[in-house]
């Protein structure tokens, strides 16, 4: 009889340790989904309208933050070029019915740059803050190209 009394308590004992592992799994998960969230955010709207070899310039909004300009950072084949809010007025953003507030266009100027004659690459990327590092989510999946005639 106490071989038996033994064995169940063997048994609930191991249902309640894989019970317990099953939960702290399901809460490491939940921990892990909204960190991600908070430093990554998945509905950040953004746009490239124009890329050309004088300007590159368009928009970027975070829904999370629709009043807050967003600071933009720009890359040329990769390398860091320049850096700005995206605080200029946009109303077309605000009749697409995109965001209430229009501040959130960006205008880069590259006649300063002096860039070498040749296709180039641009990205522009959003800058997150993240504790007291700083997260850059790219505006594009797809970079778009231009060229420098020189």
């Amino acid at each position: 009889m106490e071989a038996k009394t033994q064995s169940f308590v063997a048994s609930k004992l191991l249902r309640a340790v894989i019970a317990k592992s099953f939960v702290e799994v399901i809460l490491v998960c939940v921990v892990a989904t909204l960190a991600g969230f908070t430093t990554f955010s998945p509905q950040l709207r953004g746009a490239i309208d124009v890329a050309d070899q004088t300007r590159v310039a368009g928009w970027v909004h975070d829904p999370q933050s629709p009043a807050a300009a967003l600071e933009v950072q720009l890359f040329i084949d990769g390398k860091f070029a320049a850096s700005k809010l995206a605080d200029e007025k946009r109303e077309d953003l605000v009749q697409a019915g995109v965001t209430a507030q229009s501040n959130h266009g960006f205008n880069f100027a590259l006649e300063s740059l002096n860039l070498p004659g040749g296709q180039h690459s641009v990205q522009v990327y959003a800058v997150r803050a993240a504790g007291a590092n700083k997260t850059l989510l790219p505006i594009t999946t797809v970079p778009p190209t231009f060229r420098v005639s020189r």
